[in-house]
């Protein structure tokens, strides 16, 4: 007996001792082993990190041309956003010690009848101003009824009391979306790849967790802790509410009677990016993203330089949230926002104005699929307007990706159609059609006239002509004999309108656009001389203009040129360069013979005060003055008396050249029918001292083909306006 309860003891003692020193190794594992991360894991619960949002800096420019105040372009509005707190909404007085059901209910009917009149005018935009009636006495059938149905929306969101979906996973693998399908499990939904759980329909979490997690790869506490079911707290009802609706709201919550029901509605202030002139430069400027990143244009640009640096608070809290001073946690303190700088662009509003509505409705009346233009003050190289037609409005880009379905016969009709532009894009989805409601969808955000390449056609004729008079390969009044097509290599180079008149001069070569002639001076200068003068130009190379997505385009080296080569280029084709390479070629034949690099952006403003200069910067001379004066002169000739004279003005000079150039389908043919061209038109003017450069340029014009007939229409339009808003005196 005694040997027994001895025994007893010693086995008791035994496992005492065993997990007495359990608990040592588990201890020594937590403070010495694992101290560390568990430390860290502390400093986390406790640490608080908040951020101090730095303000994005405006994009700025000059209110008019003789005018020193500066207007934003891009800028920062603040509106209010509704954001509601469920619980609190449905339990005013909630105490956080009592069971849900002991707690007294709010009136959430009246909250939803409060706030529908109001929420439903909550982005108005009426330039009168919003017709707000509260009373139901005052609402004609077809209100109430709208507002009837908008309170029962409301009514059941502001019900919400708990969290009622979870995303747990996210693109899954369609194999394990269907093992999860097949299991059928009560509250998990699968929505598109991604798997969804309503915590409310939840019994057995746990085992739920079990399952799910070998499939989904998360651990199954961590899938516990997502599934839980919970409160509602905080939810974004409504954002970028116009004031006259926020301070209604305001004043409701204000009032004794509701501000005990209101408890629950917040409205606080929302920061958002905002562009006062709509459409104006819309892919010179860009836009602002939701997630606050700048996209195209100069928000893409300088997008680390607009946004500046957010500043934060850190350090450690008490358990209820109280910041503490002196703790020990490192890199604790306050670190000041710095605010985005503001960038001043050279574009001039009144002239984009202009220019775009010009654009637009040429664009439509010759029936472009696209069009661009872009005004330069060639003396210095300011971009005074930036065009791409058709345009966007920066504070709705989302209005882009707005598709409408069509049918599979109207795409196959379409496609086999070889008037119908090919490039204009079909979005497919399940085997269902969609055509963008804007034509182009978001690729109307690119801006064309630094991003795309294409070959210029005879406008290049005038670069080709200036080079040949700088490299003495003639005169003005040189002749040739034009006596009929020219064979070179296996192609035959034929003149446009069929004409073939003996002897021609240089000046009858750019008068009339002449293809042989062409080939005659270029066959004089070679391919090398030719090919040094074009990369002089500033073909083939960046024009470092500040804008993302500049396309250097492509020009091979001389020694790779056939024969053809030499001469097709001479005249625009197998060359390809971006509208802005074009047009800083031309204004070189218009300042003196200079390249100047586009100027875009005149000077950033800091956000300490301090300002960063961008001044015009004049590249190198690309041909002698001389040279200069003769093109000119034959360009006068051109507009006056040639092919270009649809773009004369009546009483100022124009010099500028036409460009009609061919488009290739799929296999590499050549389109010859009405609406496969590209039609351009460069020129500046006055004749002395020109005080702007212009390109236009028609994508796939079906009113006709010919440069000559639609961008120099539109040229002139540009050029009236011009002369007239830059009081140009007259010279003719």
């Amino acid at each position: 007996m005694w040997y027994s309860f001895t025994r007893r003891v010693q086995v008791l003692m035994g496992g005492f001792i065993v997990l007495f020193l359990l608990m040592v190794g588990r201890l020594w594992q937590l403070q010495v082993l694992q101290h560390d991360a568990y430390a860290a894991k502390a400093d986390a619960q406790h640490e608080r990190r908040f951020v101090l949002p730095a303000v994005r800096g405006q994009i700025l420019t000059r209110k008019s041309r003789t005018s020193s105040e500066l207007t934003p372009l891009a800028t920062n509005n603040t509106l209010q956003m509704l954001t509601i707190d469920p619980l609190i909404l449905n339990y005013p007085a909630y105490d956080a010690r009592k069971p849900l059901d002991q707690q007294e209910r709010s009136d959430i009917a009246l909250v939803a009848k409060l706030l529908a009149p109001l929420l439903i005018h909550a982005h108005c935009e009426a330039a009168e101003g919003c017709n707000i009636t509260t009373s139901p006495d005052d609402w004609d059938s077809p209100t109430a009824e709208r507002i009837a149905l908008y309170q029962r929306e409301l009514e059941a969101k502001f019900r919400e009391v708990e969290v009622v979906r979870s995303v747990v996973a996210l693109d899954l693998a369609p194999s394990r979306l269907a093992d999860i399908q097949q299991m059928g499990l009560q509250g998990v939904y699968i929505e598109g790849r991604n798997v969804v759980v309503d915590p409310t329909y939840l019994q057995n979490p746990e085992r739920l967790a079990q399952q799910l997690s070998p499939i989904i790869g998360v651990e199954e506490d961590e899938l516990q802790y997502m599934m839980r079911r919970r409160s509602k707290r905080y939810e974004v009802l409504m954002r970028q509410i116009v004031p006259e609706v926020s301070e209604r709201i305001e004043l409701l919550k204000q009032d004794p009677e509701y501000r005990t029901l209101l408890r629950g509605i917040v409205l606080q202030d929302e920061h958002w990016r905002y562009y006062p002139e709509k459409k104006l430069a819309g892919q010179v400027l860009g836009f602002v993203d939701k997630e606050g990143t700048g996209r195209y244009g100069i928000e893409e640009r300088f997008d680390a330089i607009l946004r500046g640096k957010d500043g934060q608070i850190l350090g450690a809290t008490n358990v209820s949230g109280q910041h503490l001073l002196g703790n020990r946690l490192e890199g604790t303190g306050m670190v000041q926002a710095q605010d985005g700088s503001d960038i001043v662009v050279t574009i001039d509003r009144v002239i984009q104005g202009t220019v775009e509505k010009l654009l637009e409705e040429d664009r439509k009346r010759f029936d472009a699929d696209s069009a661009q233009a872009i005004v330069m003050d060639p003396q210095t190289g300011d971009i005074l307007a930036m065009v791409n037609a058709p345009l966007f409005d920066p504070n709705s880009f989302g209005d882009a990706f707005l598709t409408y379905p069509i049918t599979a016969e109207q795409e196959d009709t379409d496609r086999e159609n070889p008037l119908f532009n090919q490039a204009i894009p079909t979005v497919t989805d399940d085997g269902l059609y969609y055509r963008y409601v804007n034509t182009w969808g978001p690729q109307v955000f690119r801006n064309r006239t630094v991003a795309d390449i294409y070959e210029p056609g005879s406008v290049m004729k005038a670069v080709t002509m200036a080079s040949a008079l700088d490299a003495d390969e003639g005169i003005p009044t040189t002749t040739y004999d034009d006596t009929g097509p020219v064979e070179v290599d296996e192609f035959t180079i034929r003149n446009a309108d069929g004409v073939y008149a003996g002897r021609t001069s240089m000046i009858s070569v750019i008068n009339r656009s002449l293809n042989t002639g062409i080939a005659f001076v270029t066959q004089k200068m070679g391919r090398q001389v030719l090919y040094e003068y074009f990369k002089s130009f500033g073909f083939g190379e960046y024009t470092d203009i500040a804008l993302p997505g500049e396309n250097p385009s492509k020009l091979e080296i001389w020694h790779d040129w056939t024969a053809s080569e030499l001469v097709t280029r001479g005249f625009g084709q197998g060359i390809a360069v971006t509208p802005i390479q074009m047009l800083t070629a031309f204004a070189a034949l218009a300042n003196g013979g200079y390249l100047v690099e586009p100027r875009i952006v005149e000077r950033i403003i800091h956000s300490d005060g301090t300002e960063e200069d961008f001044p015009p910067v004049l590249r190198h001379r690309v041909i002698r003055k001389e040279s200069y004066e003769m093109i000119k002169a034959m360009l006068a000739e051109s507009v006056a008396k040639g092919y270009a004279s649809a773009a004369k003005l009546p009483h100022h000079t124009v010099m500028g050249k036409t460009g009609t150039s061919q488009t290739y389908d799929a296999a590499g043919r050549a389109q010859e029918e009405i609406g496969t061209t590209i039609a351009t038109f460069a020129g500046y003017a006055p004749y002395e001292n020109p005080a702007f450069v212009v390109l236009v340029k028609m994508d796939f014009p079906k009113a006709s083909q010919w440069g000559s007939e639609t961008a120099a229409v539109t040229f002139k339009r540009i050029g009236e306006f011009l002369v007239e808003y830059l009081d140009i005196p007259p010279d003719r």
